[in-house]
């Protein structure tokens, strides 16, 4: 740990005094595999961890009447750590002592409790990390923890590498530095011409989809998506060719870890303290402790700690609904708004990326031609959020395109969508809704979750959990990357879920199906679907750079339907590009598939 958090730490076990250290002996050791390792994987199996306080829970807690989000509200207004809702059911995270305090509240019932982190070992990391690194990158290996997540060290390092052995597809930057000045906040660009093209400024060409993960330090799954996203699409480059259309097409940027000091507190804390209620690895916030009161923050780390929740301390609306003055409130919003380092240099980095394309009014609607689109990504809620976040009462302005692309989302990963206020409670200063509501963007919170035990409502789910993960989110990700030239109007227009080109003599056949009902099922206004009436097929030149179109031929008739074109091989092979459009006249996304050469 640095030094800074040493004093902290050493502060707050003063606070505790013979308390902790009794608890420490009657809890004796018990034996925990966290850590993996240096640089080179080496097996912890031997060693043992002691587990800080009692074990963390996700804890079910029912509203007697309603659907739950008045006692949401009431609950992460008292300053109970609120992590889910589920209907009627709101999920909360504390020791067996919270729940105890749950069942005393008028109006609501205990239901249960999970382990929220698991007590005994942890499996090693995998020995090869190959199946997660790019392939100019095989070997390598990277500092872990907690089983095979990667420490901030490491993702710095992988960072550097990706450019160095891809260059033309990946360019790093530094977009500013953390509250303690340890770390440099970095965004990584993926594109085609990466050396060339990738810049900080606003005025491009090309489409641009952001990413931005981790910034809340505890929420461990959420970088790991971050790191494979990068490393598939480096990996699918000019062999995927959905994922090579949107390289050529798209600039894809990623902020992998926006709350490293954060994360470095959830690692060291992880490594040597394991996962109970008074180990640093439940940090949620950043690590100014410059606002904690004289003292520090009394109580156990996972429910009172010091630090700015960087997803309050935004400048939209800061202050409001689902926000904290008390400095070790897990949603404190901070002595002012955007008072932060990370916060006030994200927004720096959101100017640099996107142009300003709404009105100053609060309902002044985005264009319908807007471009560029972001996902700001969470754990552990199961849920597509978007704008906006500060008040459900109140809609954005492009709520239909918005709502749209959160349940075109969650066709994919079939979590719940609505705005935060809908789904969970309502949250004021976050970074979404300052993205929408300055520059006009399609803008989104996803809150990751796993299916089945032991990863579904984990806030630090075993690596194991992990491909689980992916494979659920990635393909909605890309989804997103290729609506955001303009997600407000693509959103709209159907989904084309599969494209596929064959034949073997001199031409191909291709087919698409398109469907305008590729809309999740869970959540609040969902839209209604439209027949699928038309598609086309652009062979070698995409649409946004002037291609010309030839129509399908349509086989079936409703909400979903397939296309086929035949298409003749050329000396070359090229990308063709379907769409398919309802009959509102609206167009979807274009998916590319390989044409094959002569």
């Amino acid at each position: 740990m640095h030094v800074r958090r040493n004093r902290r730490h050493h502060r707050r076990m003063a606070l505790a005094g013979v308390v902790a250290a009794a608890t420490a002996i009657a809890l004796a050791t018990v034996p925990n595999t966290f850590a993996s390792g240096s640089m080179a994987h080496t097996s912890a199996a031997a060693q043992t961890r002691p587990a800080k306080g009692s074990a963390v829970y996700n804890i079910s807690v029912r509203a007697d009447s309603g659907d739950g989000l008045a006692l949401a509200t009431l609950l992460n207004n008292a300053g109970y750590d609120v992590i889910s809702r589920d209907g009627a059911i709101v999920h909360v995270l504390g020791p067996t002592s919270i729940a105890t305090r749950l069942s005393t509240i008028a109006g609501a019932t205990v239901t249960g409790r999970k382990a929220a982190a698991p007590r005994g070992p942890i499996p090693d990391a995998p020995a090869s990390q190959d199946g997660i690194l790019p392939k100019k990158l095989d070997g390598r290996t990277y500092q872990t923890f907690y089983g095979g997540y990667r420490t901030v060290a490491a993702y710095h390092k992988f960072e550097s590498d990706l450019v160095k052995k891809y260059p033309n597809l990946v360019q790093r930057f530094t977009y500013g530095t953390s509250f303690t000045g340890d770390n440099p906040l970095i965004a990584m660009c993926l594109t085609a011409d990466a050396k060339s093209s990738c810049q900080l400024t606003p005025d491009v060409d090309k489409a641009r989809f952001l990413v931005m993960t981790q910034i809340h330090a505890r929420e461990i799954a959420t970088s790991e998506m971050a790191w494979r996203l990068m490393t598939r699409l480096i990996d699918g480059y000019r062999k995927d060719a959905q994922i090579t259309s949107l390289l050529q097409s798209t600039e894809i940027w990623v902020v992998p870890e926006v709350n490293p000091d954060g994360i470095e507190t959830v690692q060291d804390g992880i490594n040597q303290h394991g996962t109970g209620e008074d180990s640093p690895a439940w940090q949620r916030k950043n690590m100014d402790e410059e606002q904690e009161p004289a003292g520090g923050c009394g109580g156990t780390w996972a429910f009172s700690q010091s630090g700015v929740d960087l997803n309050r301390n935004n400048t939209f609306h800061w202050g409001g609904q689902g926000s904290s003055t008390d400095p070790c409130d897990q949603t404190f919003k901070g002595k002012a708004a955007g008072s932060e380092p990370e916060d006030s240099s994200l927004a720096t980095l959101f100017r640099s990326l996107f142009k300003d394309q709404r009105g100053s009014g609060a309902t002044d609607p985005a264009p319908a031609d807007t471009t560029g689109a972001m996902v700001t990504i969470h754990t552990v809620a199961g849920l597509v959020m978007l704008p906006w976040s500060y008040d459900a009462s109140v809609h954005a302005p492009n709520d239909a395109a918005l709502r749209s692309m959160a349940f075109r989302q969650n066709y994919f990963n079939h979590y719940t969508a609505g705005q935060s206020g809908e789904v969970l409670y309502n949250a004021a200063g976050t970074s979404d809704d300052l993205a929408y509501s300055d520059l006009g963007i399609a803008s989104f919170t996803w809150e990751l979750d796993g299916s089945g035990a032991p990863c579904e409502g984990e806030f630090l789910p075993p690596y194991s959990c992990m491909d689980a993960y992916e494979a659920n989110n990635l393909p909605g990700l890309y989804y997103d990357a290729a609506a955001a030239r303009t997600p407000y109007m693509l959103s709209f227009g159907p989904t084309t879920t599969s494209v596929k080109a064959r034949g073997s003599g001199a031409s191909v056949t291709v087919t698409g199906s398109s469907s305008d009902s590729a809309y999740g099922t869970s959540g609040v206004g969902k839209p209604a679907a439209q027949n699928v009436t038309e598609a086309r097929i652009y062979v070698g030149t995409a649409p946004w750079d002037g291609g010309t179109s030839q129509p399908m031929t349509v086989h079936g008739s409703g909400t979903s339907v397939t296309e086929t074109a035949s298409v003749p091989k050329g000396a070359n092979r090229v990308l063709a590009y379907v769409q398919a459009k309802d009959s509102a006249g609206n167009w979807g996304p274009a998916v590319a598939v390989w044409i094959p050469r002569a």
